[in-house]
């Protein structure tokens, strides 16, 4: 009866016992990472041992044991594939140090408790590894848009990815449906291998008929790929176009050269929308007729220094055989050729005016356009119109009058035409400044005289034999002489006299002699500032000269009285005070009384060093 009670309770303990292992389902690591699987357990029962072992399903589907883990010591089981890559932690997670593509695989966490019996939990690891920038490879060849079916535009690959990427289709931005099915206006061609790493490489072709749209269209693929966390990633391949054979449908004809002007090279452009292009025929159109000027693939007619005859109507035409009957191939174009008459002038020709007169001067134009006046002398800007009125003219008046004629709608079209203006007069000599001063005899003095006149005026010096040195510009001459400064030169005057048929004009030099220190003198004097300055700092001086003289002169006593007293010979009784303040005085002694006063001293120095008389006087 005990041993059936016994074997009773031995069974129920045994039902009772359990091993439960839990681990995550599903494990998610990039390529090369590492990855750590937590295994975690519980039993009931109280065992006597505890067992933690991993397995893996080899190639040949057999399971295998790569790590394991008791109560004393982790281990690695030899010869497998984790031998030198995987170990134990102490909560008996599996750790993989750099997780390979083979690792995508079921792992198995097993816990073997004695009695209590053993459990275990599988595991997949999922390896994840980005796709290579994606490779496209597109028609290089001219493709026909006349063409009713599909042409394989492009493939594009990319390679080395896990798991599988994807490839998707873009044509100007937007996304080309994808399509697997043949038919005749488009549809890929998609296909993944597996490498011998175990990495996925797709491919995909497109087949895709075209028309004349898609000649500005710009392709590309992209690839999309999962990574951990359930993000999607994407890599895009170079973006490309395709040249398209396609018929001309318009024509355009126009002038690319700007504003046209007489004396341009003017480019007429003819431009056919078609690929290849055609070739061109230019035509010039007279009195309803057409004229052949150039026939060529080159689509830019180029007229050298063209003329305002050369203007008119021209005609292009594009020889494409390929487009239909009801394309117009030829246009039509206006060339208008912007020229400037010579300019006409009143006074035409160089005129001669007297001196204080005044003249008017009138510029007129004609050409294309109606062009814009002004007048300038020089650089200067004289007038905004045809005309200019010069009133009561200086020899200053004389030169170079232009008349500037331009067009502002058309740049560089431009004329101008100048009149010279003689001013004709007495002579006007400049009054300039010269050297009058001098401080002695014998220097040498320049004297210039600048004479403005028309005719050109004769110069001569009222100093004999004197040759003057003499230059012209325009109509200024100038006469210079060097004399030296002698006492009857100062005496006489210096002038010089500028003749023409119109009169005469003269001008007085007056020289004279200042010597340094008069010169100075004068100054001073002549400057009321500077004298009252000077005086001042002469009466600051002698008062301050005579402070220390009245100083040395009381030491001097001092030490005097220091002497006589040191000696004996002065007396300083009581006695002898009496008598020299006594009131009483005899009339045979003489009393000297010394007597200072600091105030009047002071009195005095102040007024010396104000500006009064100095003490010294």
């Amino acid at each position: 009866m005990l041993a059936s009670l016994r074997l009773a309770l031995l069974g129920l303990s045994g039902c009772l016992a359990a091993v439960i292992v839990s681990v995550p389902p599903e494990l998610e690591v990039e390529l090369a990472k590492r990855a750590v699987i937590p295994c975690t357990y519980t039993v009931s029962g109280n065992p006597a041992s505890r067992q933690v072992e991993w397995f893996i399903t080899d190639k040949n589907f057999q399971r295998q044991r790569i790590a394991y883990r008791d109560e004393t010591m982790a281990m690695v089981d030899d010869n497998t594939d984790y031998t030198s890559r995987v170990y134990m932690d102490g909560d008996f997670s599996l750790v993989i140090n750099v997780v390979d593509i083979m690792d995508e695989r079921p792992f198995c966490c097993q816990v073997t408790a004695g009695a209590s019996g053993s459990g275990e939990a599988i595991t997949n690891l999922k390896v994840f590894d980005p796709p290579e920038v994606p490779e496209v490879e597109y028609a290089e060849s001219v493709l026909s848009v006349m063409r009713d079916r599909v042409y394989k535009i492009a493939t594009c690959t990319s390679r080395n990815g896990n798991p599988a990427p994807s490839i998707t289709w873009y044509k100007d931005g937007g996304i080309l449906p994808y399509r697997a099915e043949r038919n005749d206006d488009m549809f890929m061609v998609s296909r993944t291998v597996k490498e011998a790493s175990g990495l996925h490489s797709v491919s995909s072709i497109l087949y895709l008929r075209l028309t004349k749209a898609d000649k500005d269209s710009i392709y590309y693929c992209m690839v999309q790929y999962p990574m951990p966390k359930g993000k999607t990633e994407s890599l895009m391949s170079e973006k490309f176009n395709l040249t398209l054979h396609h018929y001309t449908e318009n024509v355009k004809f126009e002038v690319i050269s700007g504003p046209v002007k007489e004396g341009d090279t003017a480019m007429l452009r003819c431009q056919a929308d078609g690929f290849p292009p055609p070739e061109y025929i230019f035509y010039r159109i007279q009195d309803g007729q057409e004229e052949e000027i150039q026939t060529s693939p080159e689509s830019v007619l180029v007229l050298k220094n063209i003329s305002r005859s050369q203007g008119g109507t021209f005609r292009c035409q594009a020889m494409d055989f390929d487009s239909p009957p009801d394309v117009t191939l030829t246009r039509d174009l206006s060339l208008s050729v912007s020229y400037l008459d010579p300019l006409r002038l009143v006074p035409a020709k160089a005129t001669t005016i007297s001196l204080g007169s005044d003249l008017d001067l009138s510029c007129s134009g004609t050409g294309s356009q109606n062009p814009k006046l002004a007048w300038r002398k020089g650089k200067e800007h004289v007038s905004d119109s045809g005309f200019l009125r010069l009133r009561r003219v200086t020899y200053h008046s004389m030169g170079a009058y232009t008349c500037e004629a331009t067009v502002p709608e058309v740049p560089g079209l431009h004329k101008e035409q100048s009149v010279h203006i003689i001013v004709q007069g007495k002579p006007e000599i400049e009054e300039k400044a010269y050297k009058s001063e001098f401080a002695a005899e014998e220097e040498e003095a320049t004297l210039a005289c600048s004479v403005l006149g028309h005719p050109e005026p004769k110069v001569t010096w009222s100093i004999p034999d004197v040759q003057p040195s003499v230059t012209s510009s325009g109509n200024r001459l100038v006469s210079e002489v060097t004399v030296l400064v002698t006492q009857k030169l100062l005496e006489s005057d210096i002038s010089c006299s500028a003749s023409n048929g119109f009169g005469t004009s003269r001008r007085t030099f007056k020289l004279s002699i200042v010597p340094t220190t008069a010169a100075s003198t004068v100054s001073t004097a002549a400057d009321p500032v500077l004298g009252t300055m000077d005086q001042q700092q002469g009466g600051s001086s002698t008062a301050i000269i005579a402070v220390i003289v009245c100083v040395v002169l009381l030491l001097l006593i001092v030490a005097l009285f220091y002497f006589l007293q040191k000696n004996g010979k002065l007396s300083c009784g009581k006695s002898e005070k009496k008598s020299l303040t006594h009131k009483e005085t005899n009339t045979n002694e003489i009393v000297v009384e010394m007597k200072t006063d600091k105030r009047n001293e002071q009195r005095g120095l102040l007024s010396s060093g104000g500006g009064g008389r100095p003490m010294g006087d």
